[in-house]
């Protein structure tokens, strides 16, 4: 009798079905709408429904959506996009353009991340979670950034003949950002890339210290500066 009780539960609450040859994981729980996620690597299709709501409802809900579903999940497979990181055990993280193997630690005597070998160390926090472990090593690449930054300016500096008056890091949707009164800003994430997208945001920075725009003489600057920008840009943003 337990066991007949425990399948419906499961039944009831977390179930998969194919409709329209769409196969969709279906979460039942204490909500009032239907809600829908593609999910990356591979397109996986989730659907969150109230605890009311049958069979016939869902298969319903999936059809009027359907088009959508296909969209998603083609964007989803021709452009390669990664399922988010829950920073556990074997991820693979990038640090200067390498993938490294993440492990994690719980040792109290150790506060930061470090690197040795192919592994990122990332010590554990007391009540760990995703944002913690996160958060920790996001300081690790911030650590990294600016410890970069010195050699990276100076090179940089006197390829365009110019100097900013501060560099600061932080999380950003642009890769690096020009202040008129000279201050730049770089993405943390650059620590992920290679040394030379550095080198190219950096260019790209100091070139708005002579041009503040991206027009034609922006261009030349960069051409001029560094004339592999393009190809390096591209290469940035994949």
């Amino acid at each position: 009798m337990f066991f007949k009780n425990f399948k419906y539960i499961i039944r009831l609450f977390f179930n998969h079905m194919l409709i329209e040859n769409i196969a969709i994981t279906i979460v039942k729980k204490n909500i009032k709408h239907m809600y829908l996620r593609i999910l990356p690597p591979d397109g996986e299709v989730k659907l969150s429904a109230p605890l009311s709501a049958s069979d016939e409802d869902i298969i319903r809900f999936v059809k009027s959506k359907k088009e959508w579903i296909l969209k998603k999940q083609k964007y989803i497979l021709e452009n390669d996009i990664k399922a988010p990181h829950k920073y556990d055990n074997g991820e693979k993280h990038c640090l200067w353009g390498r993938e490294y193997t993440l492990q994690l630690i719980s040792n109290r005597n150790v506060k930061h991340a470090f690197l040795k070998d192919n592994t990122i160390y990332l010590p554990i926090p007391k009540r760990s979670t995703i944002e913690k472990r996160k958060k920790v090593l996001d300081e690790f690449y911030r650590k990294e950034l600016k410890a970069a930054i010195p050699q990276v300016l100076d090179k940089c500096t006197k390829i365009v003949g110019r100097k900013p008056k501060s560099i600061n890091v932080r999380k950003m949707k642009n890769w690096g950002n020009c202040k008129q009164d000279g201050r730049i800003t770089l993405n943390l994430n650059l620590a992920k890339k290679d040394m030379e997208c550095l080198e190219y945001v950096m260019i790209h920075e100091l070139c708005h210290l002579i041009e503040f725009n991206h027009g034609k003489n922006f261009k030349k600057l960069m051409d001029e500066f560094c004339p592999k920008w393009k190809e390096i840009k591209k290469r940035l943003n994949e």
